[in-house]
């Protein structure tokens, strides 16, 4: 990630009283789209799509993709767009998450970082975030077999056995982990004192 990416990590401050107007797209909470504004003034609408099917190697688990959406209704998450105000994006995400785990609150949602330089701005922006996300959410890391598959691209085959063999972990202010053991992938899970935020906060 170069320092433009880093420096967003750093600012990106989650609000979830400061989100876009959403569009609901079903029932279930899984779909929802809005607009943003990117750094050229063009409009842009976004979507939040959380999988019907849960992740392969973990009960219960929905991965939440989000992004600009394509003509055929899929979501490219892979896009590199630049906002007016990345901060509002990402709370408007995770308030798509917070909605969906209220109707489903014995599931999780996860986040894939896609590439490193995505799981590290993702890392960072929770991090930076914690004290205020952790009121709302249990957050997890993992490392999983998808790694390998990465660091091999990279020319790189450094790995143990905790690159194959994944478990979650609760992150916290005052872990360290090092960058080349990041995680790859988050878990968002609703505390289970969670008041319903979501029919309070302003649209």
């Amino acid at each position: 990630m170069g320092l433009n990416g880093l420096g967003m990590a750093l600012n990106i401050k989650i609000d979830l009283e400061n989100i876009y107007s959403i569009v609901a797209k079903d029932g279930e909470q899984r779909a929802s789209e809005f607009d943003t504004v990117l750094t050229t003034g063009q409009n842009v609408r976004l979507g939040v799509k959380i999988s019907h099917n849960s992740h392969p190697l973990m009960l219960n688990v929905y991965n939440l993709a989000f992004g600009p959406i394509n003509k055929d209704g899929t979501i490219n998450d892979k896009a590199k767009m630049s906002h007016q105000n990345h901060s509002k994006v990402f709370s408007t995400v995770l308030f798509g998450a917070l909605s969906f785990l209220e109707e489903h609150p014995n599931d999780s949602v996860g986040i894939d970082g896609t590439n490193n330089a995505r799981a590290y701005l993702y890392y960072r922006c929770i991090r930076n975030n914690l004290t205020y996300l952790s009121t709302i959410f249990k957050i997890f890391g993992i490392n999983y077999y998808i790694r390998m598959l990465r660091q091999a691209e990279d020319g790189d085959y450094d790995l143990d056995v905790e690159d194959i063999i994944f478990s979650p972990r609760l992150i916290t202010a005052s872990e360290s982990i090092r960058p080349q053991k990041l995680y790859n992938y988050f878990i968002l899970k609703l505390r289970s004192n969670q008041a319903s935020i979501s029919s309070i906060i302003k649209k």
